[in-house]
């Protein structure tokens, strides 16, 4: 194999593919990018360890076709202290890469025979789904923080998509707390299918996905879920641009999420969304990993028609460290609550809501609350459960 191809090319393609590699698996070939001449011409990297994998096509000057396993972390390394220009690759029968810039460096690489490699899976699509960039990927950071990192519930480590009337919901629980969305079908967002599925597909290949989302970027993804795999397409007008992330489906029962979601509460309050969040951050300064836990009580001091005005007292108590406390103003309907929770969990949802206001409803203090954006057409809902007060 013998190809030209431009540094800047080389080095966004490797940055893309090399998201796939995991040196869990402990084979040296898989932390490796597969490095191929298509038939009309491009190159094929891909990546994968076997759980997860991502190819792209990058254009270039083919003078012989081949295939080869290049080492990534040498490979990417060196590409990308390389000026800008074209580089020469060319792969002989032992599989030795040689890379050359402009006639000034000469490197040998010792690759990996391609055909040890595990090919791109074929994926019979039953159900396609059509979502824009920008919704998946302000999905995706919306609900993944609240998915297990405790391997011995692998369904907890998934996120699940579930089509329902309308929409699909999309949903994350480490059964401390649970993220969901639901996003409308809508304009561009489609699904071809009326039958029902749920499809539990594993957070890190949700995590890498995002890096490779636009929010700005009305394109379309298009995903494609198979019996035990799913594909992700990006760009799917044409090889030039494409990108493709594949990942195995979870097989497990995700638990019944909807028994989880309170649908009264006792006291609701209505809060600004930056004040909330800068004086959580700024409290769970004293909060400890052994310690974590911040306290929350209502304070109504002015009652009018239609609203209360009151206070939210934050309290944080550690022996090692001491005491601190914050009042934030707020408007509170319902009753006097006294509750705790972890603090990590409160400000992991403040870092993704956007609204001006945010919204806390509350029970007993051993009962499911809900943390939610404040807008018309938000149908984002964060339940979590309290922590029991000392």
């Amino acid at each position: 194999m013998k190809v030209i191809c431009s540094q800047k090319s080389l080095e966004n393609g490797t940055q893309i593919v090399q998201k796939a590699i995991s040196t869990k698996l402990g084979l040296p070939i898989y932390n490796g990018i597969l490095f191929e001449v298509t038939k009309d011409n491009k190159i094929h990297l891909f990546s994968t360890d076997l759980e997860i994998g991502i190819d792209c096509y990058i254009s270039a000057q083919i003078i012989e076709h081949g295939a080869v396993v290049i080492p990534n972390k040498i490979f990417s390394d060196l590409i990308r202290k390389f000026p800008e220009g074209n580089i020469e690759i060319e792969v002989d029968k032992n599989n030795i890469i040689h890379i050359k810039e402009e006639d000034m460096s000469n490197y040998k690489i010792l690759g990996f025979s391609a055909e040890d490699f595990s090919p791109f899976p074929d994926v019979q699509s039953r159900v396609k789904i059509k979502l824009t960039q920008k919704i998946l990927k302000e999905t995706i950071q919306e609900v993944v923080f609240a998915s297990s990192r405790d391997e011995s519930r692998s369904f907890l480590n998934g996120i699940l998509f579930k089509n329902v009337e309308k929409g699909i919901e999309i949903v994350a629980t480490d059964s401390h707390r649970l993220a969901l969305k639901k996003i409308k079908l809508t304009g561009k967002n489609r699904i071809d299918t009326d039958s029902q599925f749920e499809v539990i597909i594993p957070q890190r290949a949700l995590s890498e996905l995002f890096k490779l989302l636009s929010f700005e970027d009305d394109n379309i993804v298009e995903i494609d879920l198979g019996e035990k795999q799913v594909i992700f397409t990006l760009n799917s007008e044409g090889e030039k641009n494409r990108i493709r992330l594949f990942s195995r489906i979870i097989d497990g029962q995700y638990p019944d999420y909807h028994q989880i979601i309170p649908q009264q509460f006792k006291t609701t309050i209505k809060i600004d969304t930056e004040e909330f969040r800068q004086r959580m951050e700024r409290i769970s300064l004293f909060v400890t990993e052994d310690i974590n836990t911040i306290r929350l009580e209502t304070h109504i001091y002015s009652q009018q028609v239609g609203e209360n005005r009151g206070e939210l007292i934050l309290k944080v108590n550690t022996p090692d460290i001491g005491d601190a406390s914050e009042q934030i103003p707020c408007l509170i309907d319902g009753e006097y609550i006294e509750i705790s929770f972890n603090s990590r969990y409160i400000n992991d949802v403040l870092r993704i809501i956007k609204t001006d206001q945010t919204e806390i409803k509350l029970n007993e203090n051993l009962n499911p609350a809900m943390i939610n954006p404040v807008a018309k057409e938000e149908q984002y809902s964060y339940v979590l459960m309290p922590v029991r007060m000392s």
